[in-house]
């Protein structure tokens, strides 16, 4: 296994340049620092994506940016960010500047007892989930672009007869630049206190959280969560929790509720995992299942979750990213090397020719709690030539409460389904150019005739090095949507120059 991970690793270094992957920890870089800039040219016959009302469009986009990883000891973490400057030739929307971002860190702020973790996006979301759904550069009103962040300092430690606490405050919020979208701003605390005696432990946690909307319903609630877990072998643990909570999301006032649920956790190997709860919760029944397995071409990785969402993103679970399968299968090379496995991952992604979260859904926005039940399975599979990946991802959000207008999907349906299914397949040509395909279907349902959406995306490119720090692809891409309200389809030919410094 180990031997096939680094012949494909040797793969994309011939493809797209160096990984810089050492073996050796003294030697393992602490820090990667990675500027880049971009040039995409897209001709494409249906830039509104209109039906009856098609337009062409040819456009120029130059995309300046940086990824930084650290692996430091005061900082473990990763910034991603590109600043895309468009020009439409046929001006079929005024030319903008869109921002990208993706990072996420953890700050040793005192010597391993304060920290602090950030994180934040900048990306298009769409406003509706019944609105077309856009190629790249292309001018689409159903997106507006998001920003999320999260800021949450705590401190953790251990008290006599080792008993580990923590002590946490959170504060996230959401904005959009769509003004028929609601802005969102979280804050609250949590903390929890936990001790480990032989195969028993045992856990007690309390947290508080308010989510006010702009122009939404705000919430409040509090929970206090009692767990007793048994590791009947190293291989299976299981859990009973008993708690109370009381919140304001189903009434106008806080009401209080009491709480339960068993969890199970199975680890066979190192490289499989499974675990699963449900609980009984104020809402309902509530579950979480995850699995995942690793093999020596292979990652599976399974999730199912019904749970209350307050997060304005309305979307199928994001944790499974092209990115993260990638790194999952990679990672046995890079023992305790976040930077090398980094370098790695990037560049198998410039082999594959596509962004870092594909597989993913795009989400769509909401100005209330939800009620959402989310389900992926993901695959990546690695030949001696090529990579494939699927992925089938399926949603049900549901509002809470009735009669209520807040501007956003909800006011004209009870419930959105959302299913998307997608194939990708890159095979390396030679050392230096590989092909590749893939294709997905999305679909979003409503209460109404009318919100019936399927787009079906059909994409074939191929990618080259032109020279040790320079990549350039050519795709053709083909979308056709049956939406109810605005069928369209669209032909879109894309060529990419990358070059990283």
């Amino acid at each position: 296994m180990k031997r096939w991970h680094r012949w494909c690793c040797g793969a994309a270094v011939a493809a797209l340049g160096p990984v810089w992957a050492q073996s050796d920890a003294s030697q393992q870089a602490s820090l990667w620092v990675e500027p880049r800039v971009g040039l995409r040219v897209t001709a494409t016959d249906n830039a509104r994506l209109q039906a009856g009302q098609q337009q062409g469009e040819q456009t120029f986009e130059v995309t300046p940016g940086v990824r930084v990883v650290a692996n430091q000891a005061r900082v473990k973490g990763f910034f991603d960010y590109n600043l895309s400057g468009l020009y439409r030739m046929q001006d079929t929307g005024g030319d903008n500047l869109q921002h990208r971002l993706n990072t996420s860190a953890q700050i040793n702020a005192i010597d391993n007892w304060a920290y602090v973790d950030v994180a934040g996006t900048v990306s298009q979301q769409l406003i509706s989930a019944f609105g077309p759904v856009a190629g790249s550069s292309t001018t689409n009103a159903n997106q507006a672009q998001t920003t999320t962040y999260r800021v949450s300092p705590y401190v953790r430690g251990q008290f006599p007869y080792n008993v580990n606490y923590e002590a946490r405050y959170n504060v996230q919020g959401t904005k959009t630049k769509s003004n028929a979208r609601s802005d969102s701003d979280t804050q609250g605390w949590s903390g929890r206190l936990a001790r480990q005696v032989g195969s028993a432990g045992w856990s007690l946690s309390a947290d508080q959280q308010e989510v006010d909307y702009e122009s939404g319903r705000s919430t409040e609630s509090s929970t206090m969560t009692g767990r007793f877990s048994y590791a009947w072998s190293p291989q299976w643990i299981t859990g009973l929790s008993i708690g109370r909570e009381s919140n304001d999301v189903l009434t106008p006032d806080k009401k209080s509720y009491s709480n339960y649920g068993v969890d199970l956790t199975w680890r066979p190997s190192d490289r499989t995992t499974l675990s699963a709860g449900v609980n009984d919760r104020y809402f309902g029944t509530g579950h979480n299942l995850s699995f995942e397995h690793r093999a020596a071409r292979v990652v599976v990785r399974v999730s199912d979750v019904r749970d209350v969402s307050t997060s304005p993103n309305v979307n199928v679970d994001a944790t499974t990213t092209l990115y993260a399968l990638l790194e999952a299968s990679l990672a046995p090379d890079f023992p305790g090397d976040p930077v090398g496995l980094a370098k790695a991952v990037q560049d198998f992604l410039y082999l594959l020719d596509r962004p870092a979260d594909f597989l993913v859904p795009q989400s769509f926005l909401v100005s209330q709690a939800t009620l959402q039940r989310r389900q992926q399975l993901s695959v990546l599979m690695t030949a001696r030539r090529g990579t494939f990946t699927v992925s089938y991802a399926r949603g049900q959000s549901s509002r809470l409460l009735n009669n209520l207008t807040l501007g956003d999907d909800f006011d004209s349906t009870s419930r959105i389904k959302t299913d998307t299914l997608s194939f990708l397949y890159a095979h390396r040509l030679t050392p230096v150019t590989s092909a590749n395909a893939s294709y997905a279907i999305q679909r979003s349902e409503g209460d109404l005739d009318t919100q019936r959406n399927s787009q079906y995306t059909l994409t074939l490119g191929i990618s080259t090095q032109l020279g040790r720090r320079t990549s350039g692809s050519v795709q053709v891409r083909r979308l056709h949507s049956t939406s109810g309200l605005n069928p369209y389809s669209e032909n879109a030919l894309v060529g990419n120059i990358l070059h990283r410094f």
